[in-house]
């Protein structure tokens, strides 16, 4: 059949195929929904309709939306309302206990994760989520909100869940809706449900320590909106969530193993100021001040690394390329101060579990944990930690670590945090300077040394001695002196450090160290007077250890000093613009006067000259310039180059200042001169200095002039030089008036008038007439201020009468035959004025007697510690048989070998001298250059052994020195090595008897080997003395003394 033609009139149009009616209800625009029906249509389960159910479930979020966010009331009620009717209603073939239309949406999501479908496996947990939410806020629908939280805990509903969160990392959406909709469900009515859903932990929580480590990388951030969270976020405030919510056990559960913790505050600083806030707010108060949470499993999940994590925080900038931050938000600059807040309570409170230890003491043994058959030495108190098998570890490992990654020369907080630590576990210092080898705090200009010195400083300055005083009342024994020095004296501080930055050129590295070694002197001499105090309370081997303990930091500390010439030097270098360096290394020199005499009296150095300047120059005064205790250097040290002496300067001084509280201070330290220079006792020099102050002072037509000073210098010169020859003056001069010397006491310092009347003749012949008609117009005036105040004025008057018998000068001899008539007066005025001069002279006295006082309570003389027993198990016998013979020596294994010769047992004697002879032996056969000595030494041993009383023991002082002479030997530049060596060619055999006398007067009344060893010998002496005194046999022996002096 042909084709029709288009154009043909019998042409009929197409056929088309018929449109089939779709019975489907077309969907309502989200503002259009008013009707239960339309909420049902909407969220129907079609199997096959594809894009339009994702459609329907974006509306129904809308509603939902508008439900929570829409600012008409009455629409926002109506709405919820429909909402509530939806809910509620349920078809007749439905369970009670379900809701028919929530069902429909849970099969949507179970459809879409069985066909892939992963937009709409995203989009239906996302509104269930927001439907919780939504009704979460409202009462009337708690118990359809329990149902829908029932349903979704169900197992099938958890195989959804399980599938979700076990997508790929970067399918973020998924994982975000998934844990969204957790989070509401454990969140809702109160945590009704969360219990369920901690049961379920093994889907609910998994990999859960993954999603807080998610982050998205800085493509997804500019191109995704800000306003959605990250997967970390969402994650977190599941976590927190839970935190909230749980109970104690699940909570502990929770954090047992530290990944979630980890988790958290890994790289915490690339997270948002408001999300920092938040984990640490919750951290703090739902973990750490949970109490029920034991304090085990905090101390275990908050380690070094997680404590590093957040010191990250303390650098929280906006500069940062990987921070999420907004560069312009002003919170940033909170998040340093917030994660220092954190850090300082979470380090510093023993409840929350990071820091242990009881008390926060220093590492150290109590007495329980020491047996009673313990040999404990006195003069080494750390053998107590070796017998009693216990190493000195510290408590804090996590602290420590932490602490070793902080920087605190380079960040205030840092500091701060770490001198928090320190103070709440003193154990840590000891160990973080140990640990600390990275800077050796060698002298630079550099800010990291100024900080770094800064922060030792800080820590010197730190309290020690609480921990010291509590092991004393508690009866602890104290902490090895290793542990407390480090806390006075860092190892970085070492004496060749601290000589550089006194040595410096740079006066802010000069100032640094002498600030330093102040600050360690300070604490030094706090922490020993509480040791000293804890031994005096204790009482057996307690007091041993504690004295002993603090003779072992003493010597610590002197170790660790600089010597104190780079003092002297810095000192004398010091120009007059230098005040502030001046005054610095002045008080450091005081502190070592104070406290380390045994090293600062073999200094040789003068400090009268710049004292005297000091006078000379009038300058400001607010404290004595060298130590109370120090006053005979004043003395004892002269000026060559100056008119007056030191007291002289000082005592012109004193009458010319204006202000009356320098006066006083200088008035308290000369007395305290005179009291200790002059030998003249307490009330002797207050009395001189009074009456010779009360001269002094101006009147109408007189005043003081250089002559009389210089009179006054050169007789307290020649005073203090040759004092006993003019005190047996005095007392001659006494005879002849009184007929004996029974009112000397009453003449305390008349010894000044002896001076003045032997040196009167030359000084009239080298002054002018002025000054000499001056000076004796002050004479007259003195003699009759102490005749006022004497009760006999007969010495008084003998002694003006011999003056004007060798005065030649006409006015001046009428001159002192009768005293001025304005000396008279003033001593009038002076009378009425006696009570405020006797309270102005107290107050002067208390300027120094405080200092004096303290001195006295603190650094009491304390009686030498007892020598060490006899120890049972007589190390020596064997110990030298394991060393060479040098070390043998070195280390003191023969000078116990030689101790065991005073055993109380007969066969450890016996014993003794078989090894000793063994040990000549092998001592002729060495190369040991100091060989023959010491080969002479033993053999005179034996020998005296062998002519001692049949079973009787070598002397404690013979086996004693023995054991000294062997150390002395073996070092030729030893300061009693020639004295030794004489006392060995003497004879073959000792006189024991005769030993102690023979050495009392070899070091006594003979002149030591070397100059400066005088003081050393007899130390030497004293200590030997005392190690002799073993046995009661010992000490009732006669005196070693001779009985002629």
């Amino acid at each position: 059949m042909a084709k029709r033609r288009a154009g043909s009139e019998d042409a009929s149009p197409h056929s088309k195929r018929r449109k089939l009616s779709d019975n489907r209800p077309a969907i309502p625009k989200p503002g259009e929904i008013s009707t239960v029906k339309q909420l049902q249509n909407i969220l129907a389960f079609r199997q096959d309709a594809g894009p339009e159910t994702k459609r329907n479930i974006e509306a129904f979020k809308v509603f939902l939306e508008s439900i929570a966010h829409s600012q008409d009331i009455a629409l926002q009620t109506s709405r919820r309302h429909l909402l509530l009717e939806y809910l509620q209603f349920r078809p007749m073939s439905q369970a009670e206990g379900a809701s028919a239309h929530v069902s429909d949406l849970v099969k949507n999501w179970s459809f879409a994760a069985q066909s892939n479908n992963e937009s709409l496996s995203t989009a239906v947990p996302a509104v269930l989520a927001l439907l919780l939410k939504t009704i979460s806020h409202h009462v009337d629908f708690r118990d359809v909100g329990a149902n829908i939280c029932q349903l979704l805990l169900q197992d099938d509903q958890l195989r959804l869940f399980e599938r979700g969160l076990s997508a790929q990392k970067s399918k973020d959406r998924l994982l975000s809706s998934c844990l969204r909709l957790l989070t509401e469900i454990v969140s809702f009515d109160g945590g009704s449900s969360a219990k369920r859903l901690y049961r379920m932990k093994d889907v609910t929580f998994k990999r859960l320590d993954t999603f807080l480590s998610l982050r998205p990388d800085t493509k997804s951030m500019q191109s995704s909106s800000r306003k959605r969270p990250s997967t970390r976020s969402t994650a977190l405030r599941y976590l927190f969530a839970n935190l909230r919510l749980q109970d104690h056990a699940a909570k502990t559960e929770i954090f047992a193993n530290g990944k979630l913790l980890r988790s958290i505050f890994y790289n915490i600083k690339e997270d948002s100021p408001s999300m920092i806030r938040e984990i640490l707010h919750v951290v703090r108060d739902d973990i750490l001040k949970d109490e029920k949470i034991p304090r085990r499993i905090k101390g275990r999940i908050f380690n070094d690394q997680i404590l590093s994590s957040i010191a990250t925080l303390y650098n929280y900038h906006s500069d940062d390329s990987t921070s999420q931050v907004d560069n312009s938000n002003p919170e940033i600059g909170n998040i340093p101060a917030i994660a220092h807040t954190f850090l300082l309570s979470l380090c510093t409170t023993p409840e929350y579990g990071i820091l242990t230890g009881q008390d926060n003491r220093l590492s150290g043994v109590e007495s329980e944990e020491v047996p009673s058959s313990t040999i404990i030495d006195p003069k080494d108190p750390d053998t107590v930690y070796q017998n009693v098998g216990k190493p000195v570890t510290i408590r804090n490992h996590s602290l420590a670590s932490f602490l070793q990654t902080l920087r605190p020369y380079a960040s205030q907080l840092h500091q701060s945090l770490v001198l928090s630590i320190f103070q709440a576990a003193p154990e840590l210092v000891p160990d973080y300077f140990t640990r600390k080898k990275s800077f050796s705090f060698d002298p630079k200009l550099t800010a990291t040394w100024v900080g770094f010195a800064a922060f030792i400083l800080s820590t010197i300055e730190l309290p020690l001695h609480n921990d010291i005083v509590k092991r004393g009342v508690l009866g602890s024994f104290p902490p090895p002196s290793s542990q407390i020095i480090e806390s006075i004296l860092p190892t970085q501080l070492s004496p060749k450090i601290t000589s550089r930055g006194l040595n410096q050129n740079i006066l802010i590295l000069k100032l640094f160290t002498i600030k330093i070694l102040s600050a360690a002197f300070d604490k030094f001499a706090r922490t020993i007077r509480y040791i000293r105090s804890a031994s005096r309370n204790r009482n057996g081997d307690h007091a041993k250890v504690w004295g002993g303990a603090g003779s072992a930091l003493v010597g610590e500390f002197c170790q660790r000093c600089p010597d104190m010439s780079h003092v002297i030097t810095v000192f004398r270098s010091c120009t007059s613009e230098d005040l502030v360096l001046r005054e610095a290394s002045a008080r450091l020199l005081l502190l070592y006067y104070q406290h380390l005499p045994q090293i600062a009296l073999e200094q040789k150095f003068d400090v009268s000259i710049a004292l005297s300047a000091a006078f000379d120059r009038q300058t400001t005064i607010t404290q004595p310039l060298i130590s109370p205790g120090l006053e005979p250097l004043i003395f004892e040290h002269l000026l060559d180059n100056q008119k007056l002496s030191l007291f002289g300067s000082g005592l012109k001084c004193c009458k010319t200042l204006e202000d009356k509280g320098m006066r006083r201070s200088l008035q308290a330290l000369l007395q305290s001169t005179l009291t200790e220079g002059l030998s003249l006792g307490y009330q002797g020099g207050r009395h001189l200095l009074g009456s010779l102050l009360m001269s002094l002072d101006k009147s109408r037509d007189w005043q003081p002039t250089d002559a009389l000073f210089e009179l006054l210098d050169d007789c307290f010169v020649r005073l203090s030089k040759k004092a006993a020859r003019y005190h047996q003056d005095l007392l001659e001069q006494m005879v002849e008036v009184y007929g004996d010397g029974t009112k000397e006491i009453e003449w305390l310092g008349g010894e000044l008038l002896v001076v003045i009347s032997e040196q009167w003749p030359f000084f009239e012949k080298s002054a002018t007439v002025p000054d000499f008609e001056s000076t004796s117009r002050w004479l007259s005036c003195y003699l009759y201020t102490k005749e006022q105040s004497c009760a006999d004025p007969k010495l008084l008057r003998h002694f003006r009468h011999h003056i004007r018998s060798i005065t030649t000068n006409n006015e001046c001899r009428k001159m002192l035959k009768k005293t001025p008539e304005d000396c008279i007066e003033e001593s009038l005025d002076s009378d009425r004025e006696k009570a405020n001069d006797s309270a102005s002279l107290s107050a002067d006295t208390q300027i120094v007697e405080p200092l004096r006082e303290a001195e006295t309570q603190h650094d009491e003389w304390e009686p030498p510690l007892p020598p060490s027993p006899e120890n049972e198990d007589h190390p020596g016998l064997g110990s030298w048989k394991h060393c060479e013979v040098e070390e043998a020596i070195a280390e003191g294994a023969i000078g116990e070998l030689m101790l065991c010769l005073c055993s109380k047992y007969a066969d450890i004697r016996k014993q003794a001298l078989i090894e000793l002879r063994l040990w000549m032996k092998k001592l002729q056969t060495s190369q040991y250059s100091e060989r023959e000595p010491l080969h002479l030494l033993a053999g005179e041993i034996i020998e005296t052994v062998n002519n001692l009383e049949t079973d009787s023991p070598l002397p404690y002082f013979a086996g004693t020195a023995a054991a000294e002479f062997c150390m002395i030997l073996s070092n030729p530049l030893h300061f009693l090595y020639a004295k030794v060596n004489r006392f060995l060619n003497k004879g073959p055999v000792w006189k024991v008897k005769k030993l102690p006398s023979y050495w009392v007067d070899q070091i006594l009344m003979h002149s030591p080997t070397k100059d400066d060893g005088h003081y050393k010998e007899m130390r030497w002496l004293l200590d030997i003395l005392i190690d002799g005194l073993r046995t009661k046999e010992a000490s009732r022996r006669k005196p070693i003394h001779h009985s002629k002096r």
